[in-house]
């Protein structure tokens, strides 16, 4: 019997645990009264390690060994290294209007993944998971910018969506 191993599981697992820890914080929930040092810390932590480093791993085994989706594989590289550099921020800190501008340059490259999603006609889930990251992004990069409260709680929303659309990422005929 051979095994097949999918690549995307490790990726889609570290997205999933990444954005519902991050969208339950930017929503408040369970953090009320919590150390803001350990909980960025905390953070920090679980953006590097799942939402890095295993979104990384996903991506390398899928480019070098041409398993899966090679859109896909980009772009679980591309959030590998942005959830590493958003964990590094929450660890070492930083100036958070230049994370701002960060995350709008990737609003931008997320649009074109957007776009390249729906011509290929990767819809559901992909395109529609997409999007959300697309609105989580302006989001951030106005909330970081300005300190919208409001805006925070929608971009924990949409993670918290992004969370639950990705597990369709792995199972696409289950709706």
């Amino acid at each position: 019997m051979d095994l097949v191993i999918n690549p995307e599981a490790l990726s889609v697992f570290g997205l999933f645990a990444t954005v519902i820890c991050f969208g339950f914080e930017q929503l408040g929930i369970g953090v009320k009264g919590a150390d803001a040092k350990k909980l960025h810390s905390a953070l920090g932590l679980i953006a590097i390690l799942f939402g890095g480093a295993a979104q990384l791993l996903g991506a390398m085994w899928m480019f070098f060994l041409n398993q899966g989706n090679q859109l896909v594989a980009t772009v679980f590289g591309f959030f590998g290294f942005f959830w590493t550099l958003v964990g590094v921020f929450f660890l070492k800190g930083g100036d958070k209007k230049v994370m701002a501008h960060f995350f709008f340059a990737c609003f931008i490259m997320t649009c074109l993944f957007t776009i390249k999603a729906f011509s290929m006609g990767l819809v559901w889930p992909l395109g529609i998971d997409l999007i959300v990251i697309d609105v989580l992004l302006i989001c951030l990069t106005i909330s970081w910018y300005n300190g919208s409260v409001l805006l925070t709680r929608i971009a924990g929303g949409c993670n918290v969506v992004i969370g639950f659309i990705s597990f369709f990422l792995l199972h696409p005929n289950v709706l």
